[in-house]
């Protein structure tokens, strides 16, 4: 099965959390020793908002669904390029006249 591209634009400015994972080890004598964790220790996180209509409400959840939390997608972030990512599962709140805000996190992996 391919890997499918998440193309939707949330319309609630995103902020990136990125992290960095590093390893490291303290010393009695005050010395500290600090390695970044792996070849990508660098890992982006978006918390992403959309506020839609009903009908892309429903397919953006579906697209979410079908990923499952644990299958990777493409998605291009701000700044950024074209990467491996994975999503939390959304939350959907109806706000009335057809429109819907969905709140997801997408945080970067690096395998399908």
């Amino acid at each position: 099965m391919a890997v499918e591209t998440f193309t939707w634009c949330p319309l609630v400015s995103p902020t990136s959390a990125p992290e960095y994972r590093n390893r490291t080890s303290k010393f009695g004598n005050g010395y500290e020793q600090v390695v970044g964790d792996g070849p990508n220790n660098r890992v982006d996180s978006w918390p992403l908002t959309f506020i839609v209509k009903e009908s892309v409400a429903v397919q953006i959840k579906a697209f979410l669904d079908r990923h499952a939390g644990h299958k990777s997608f493409f998605w291009t972030p701000p700044l950024g390029e074209l990467s491996f990512f994975r999503a939390t599962a959304p939350t959907v709140t109806p706000n009335g006249a057809g429109v819907f805000t969905l709140a997801t996190t997408f945080t970067q992996s690096f395998l399908p």
